[in-house]
């Protein structure tokens, strides 16, 4: 699916002669192949970061870690601003502040994602020009150029510091900016946990392999570390999420195998698990669409012993368990709330 802001960026930027920086979220497009052979792109989603390296940029795969070195020769940065409030606030000051005198950043987004404000803010706390190169319709596309190293900051906090947001058993929960729901326990997850205990009944925990399956920073996969599993992967596409699910890690028994991989849906995870758990990404500024319900369902078909569960919890509009038959002959809905269902799924 095409996001036509960064089309409109990189057409923009499509005379330079010069390299550029091209920043990506979670926003898929289609990438050309980079009109400069020392161009490159910086995203802190694992997808997005496969896909651009597919098309020829060389691509860092960070929470935003801007350097001088990651400009080296870039004299103009691309940006596609987030959804997020905080990460763009960060994204944008780190870039400005890294990238030389007579450089450009050049930022495009759409007029409900906030650019309008975004781009006001920017020019009052900077030396700069700047050009509305887009302004029609919803779509804004800007130009900014640096005329000197005065800027006032547009975040005074440390967008890369872990912060407690909370307890799990006893347990600090470390979370941060750029994750879904990163200052609090989603409702999904909440209601899963509930049900967690009566899954495990009778199970023998300490010889379980166990996947947490897009974690977030981790709840899930902390919870099977408490519950005494005997092997605990968690993974995610987002960088901050595996962040964080590394903070909360560091927390648990150091007698554990604890593993915190970055993977899209589970596509390049090897080995079988016992137990998966899964709160999927089905919620305000994700795709809803009918390919990724069967990529999850996909990877817990591939990933699951003979015999092993898969605990989903998903919105209660979600034809999950129809989705599921065709994977597996075992599918039951266990507790729906209203707003969310638990399905399990044995293989």
């Amino acid at each position: 699916m095409s996001d036509d802001a960064i089309a409109q960026l990189l057409q923009h930027a499509s005379n330079d002669i010069d390299p550029v920086l091209l920043v990506l979220d979670e926003h898929q497009s289609p990438l050309p192949a980079p009109r400069h052979a020392e161009s490159r792109a910086l995203t802190n989603r694992y997808d997005v970061c496969t896909s651009a390296r597919r098309q020829g940029w060389p691509c860092s795969f960070s929470d935003f870690l801007i350097s001088r070195e990651l400009l080296l020769d870039c004299k103009r940065a691309l940006y596609r601003v987030s959804k997020e409030k905080r990460v763009v606030e960060h994204v944008l000051q780190s870039l400005w502040l890294q990238l030389p005198v007579g450089g450009e950043l050049h930022i495009a987004g759409y007029k409900n994602e906030g650019i309008k404000t975004f781009a006001k803010r920017a020019k009052a706390a900077w030396d700069c020009s700047e050009e509305l190169v887009r302004g029609d319709g919803q779509l804004h596309l800007y130009a900014f150029s640096k005329l000197s190293d005065r800027a006032e900051l547009l975040q005074t906090d440390d967008y890369h510091a872990l912060q407690t947001i909370g307890e799990w058993n006893g347990t600090p929960l470390l979370s941060k900016p750029g994750i879904f729901a990163w200052d609090r326990v989603d409702d999904g997850t909440g209601f899963l946990l509930e049900y967690l205990p009566q899954l495990l009944a009778g199970k023998s925990v300490e010889s379980l392999r166990t996947l947490d399956l897009g974690c977030g920073y981790g709840l899930l996969a902390l919870a099977l570390v408490q519950a005494g599993c005997g092997e605990v992967v968690a993974t995610d596409n987002n960088a901050a999420a595996l962040r964080a699910s590394e903070g909360n890690m560091q927390q648990a028994l150091p007698s554990q195998n604890i593993s915190v991989v970055a993977d899209d849906c589970g596509g390049n995870l090897r080995g079988s698990f016992d137990l998966i758990l899964c709160n999927p990404p089905f919620h305000q500024g994700f795709d809803v669409e009918r390919d990724l319900t069967d990529r999850f369902l996909e990877a817990a078909f591939r990933l699951l012993k003979p015999g092993g569960q898969a605990l989903f919890v998903v919105n209660a509009f979600i034809p999950l368990e129809r989705k599921a038959t065709v994977w597996f002959s075992q599918v039951e809905k266990v507790a729906d709330n209203g707003r969310y269902k638990l399905v399990v799924i044995t293989q």
